[in-house]
């Protein structure tokens, strides 16, 4: 008698190995598929969160919310208040923060610029924004100009509503997820 496999015996043994190869290889792309969408979701939620953080922060100290020329101030996409902190400072110091979202190519990406009015008449002083002087009232942007005030991407929607308690709403998404959050910040300096 041989010792040894037969060649029946040798096909099934090479098909099991095979077979515990491929569902080890399957799950193992299973994880590596499972973990990139983690990932992802991750750095969303990590994203939505530190934009989230800092647009309530400063909303918070808000002194005023300034409404848009085409009308009424909320809701919206986009928002300007005057900065409660730079007033507190120095109150000659009156700057504005406007937050929003880009247009075209950016219109993921939201955008701040802080900036101050003056009247053209003299334009070295720093006013409120419903001031009345002489001269023309001018919006000029100081932080954040073309596009250099990027602070957050991925955002497929942005509003803000409410009065003295502001709702701020957003859509994230990212290789094809998408993360909605929403918070109320509680306006503290408003006039």
């Amino acid at each position: 008698m041989a010792k040894g496999f037969s060649l029946i015996e040798t096909i099934i043994g090479v098909l099991l190995v095979a077979m515990l190869l491929l569902a080890t290889y399957g799950i193992f792309i299973l994880s590596q598929q499972t973990k990139r969408r983690l990932d992802n979701r991750a750095e969303i939620v990590q994203n939505e969160r530190a934009i989230l953080d800092r647009m309530a922060r400063e909303l918070r100290q808000a002194n005023v919310i300034v409404p848009p020329p085409s009308g009424p101030t909320l809701p919206g996409s986009q928002i300007k208040f005057e900065d409660g902190h730079s007033s507190l400072e120095a109150p000659d110091n009156i700057q504005y923060i406007n937050y929003f979202l880009g247009t075209g190519n950016d219109s993921t990406k939201l955008y701040r610029e802080v900036g101050h009015y003056y009247f053209t008449s003299n334009n070295s002083k720093k006013v409120h924004y419903n001031d009345s002087g002489s001269g023309t009232l001018v919006y000029q942007v100081d932080e954040g100009e073309s596009g250099t005030g990027l602070i957050g991407e991925y955002i497929t929607s942005l509003e803000f509503s409410g009065n003295n308690v502001i709702t701020i709403t957003v859509a994230f998404a990212k290789n094809g997820q998408t993360i909605n959050l929403s918070t109320n910040v509680t306006l503290r300096n408003l006039k």
